[in-house]
């Protein structure tokens, strides 16, 4: 019934700009008070269906779309009638075909100004205005006000479609950093807190048996790691790494070797978008740390290398890994690649090897 129900929303509202700046026309309503002897009856009956009609136009500047028509058949009536008493109330018609203009789509609007219309030659017939200072002066606005009420519904749409557009991508943008979050938290404490568990566990263990020695340097490592991690931690939680790409292959290749892995490093990038190095840093993180845990080969490699186009990183191992299964980690690592246009490929054919391509930010 109502303009285009595709962005329809549940009341529309005359921006308050609008609502006084067209408001101000209704002085017109006064200009019989130049042109005819001021009885108090005129003035009286003048000033009261002015008062009538200061109501409808305040209820309309911000009506519920169901009393929309009601108080648009309201205010035609109430233009037939004051034009008895008052030829300058012909206004009234041109505001009834603004609200008109404003809240129906393109066609009713455009019916209901022919009515409109038709409305002010029947005025004009019952109560005798064949008067140019009439006709002329009511169906010229009544027009002109009809496609402005149609204008200010476009630009009102257009503006609530933005800003309903503008909150969709505000959420986006929750919901992918609350991802990021996520996926932070599980490259930086997952592996962490299962290391911490585990030699926990083997100190008691070893505490239970008498090797005090042994469980000491257990509990030295988990308190290693257990700072190591707050640091990450901190670090994720920012957003920023304080180390760059350099220095954390650096950490990881020792982190390797402290694996006891055999680990060639060969890194031939000129400086990336922080974005991709940040992105980078965190995939080859993951990587090393699924090697860590879960190979069983001796030796590692970690690779980067760079065409016009895009970069390539490889993270392979000699271990023999058989079947494996998509967990959060390498799943986190898919996603991080396809987030920058990217994509990546594990393959287990000789050893383990995870191969991501990113192409350069534009």
């Amino acid at each position: 019934m109502y303009a285009e129900s595709n962005a329809a929303p549940d009341r529309l509202r005359i921006s308050r700009p609008w609502s006084w700046l067209s408001f101000m026309f209704s002085a017109f309503y006064f200009f019989s008070f130049f042109s005819m002897p001021l009885t108090s009856h005129f003035v009286l009956t003048s000033l009261f269906f002015y008062g009538l009609f200061t109501l409808c136009y305040a209820r309309l500047t911000d009506c519920p779309l169901p009393w929309v028509l009601p108080m648009l058949l309201v205010m035609l009536t109430l233009a037939i009638i004051s034009t008895r008493y008052n030829p300058s109330a012909g206004v009234i018609f041109g505001y009834t075909a603004f609200f008109a203009g404003f809240y129906l789509n393109r066609w009713q609007a455009l019916v209901a100004l022919g009515v409109i219309c038709s409305s002010i030659f029947f005025a004009a017939h019952v109560h005798n205005l064949w008067h140019s200072y009439f006709i002329l002066p009511s169906i010229i606005p009544t027009v002109c006000m009809a496609f402005m009420g149609l204008y200010i519904q476009t630009t009102t749409r257009f503006a609530i479609r933005e800003e309903e557009n503008a909150e969709e991508k505000r959420q986006l943008i929750k919901v992918a950093e609350r991802e990021r979050i996520a996926r932070d938290l599980h490259d930086t404490l997952g592996h962490t807190l299962s290391s911490i568990a585990l030699k926990a566990q083997l100190a008691k263990k070893l505490g239970d048996k008498g090797d005090t020695q042994q469980a000491l340097r257990e509990i030295n490592e988990v308190a290693t790691l257990a700072s190591e991690s707050l640091s990450e931690v901190r670090q994720a939680i920012s957003g920023y790494r304080k180390t760059g790409l350099g220095e954390q292959l650096a950490n990881l290749k020792e982190k390797l070797k402290a694996a006891g892995f055999t680990t060639r490093v060969s890194q031939q990038l000129t400086k990336p978008a922080p974005v991709i190095e940040a992105t980078l840093m965190l995939i080859i993180t993951e990587s090393v740390t699924n090697i860590v845990r879960h190979s069983s080969g001796s030796a590692a490699s970690i690779h980067l290398s760079e065409s016009d186009k895009d970069i390539q990183l490889i993270v392979s191992d000699d271990g023999s890994t058989g079947q494996f299964a998509y967990g959060h980690g390498l799943r986190g690592i898919k996603e991080r690649a396809e987030e920058l246009g990217g994509g990546a490929e594990i393959s287990n054919t000789n050893g383990f090897q995870i191969r991501v391509i990113i192409p350069h930010a534009e």
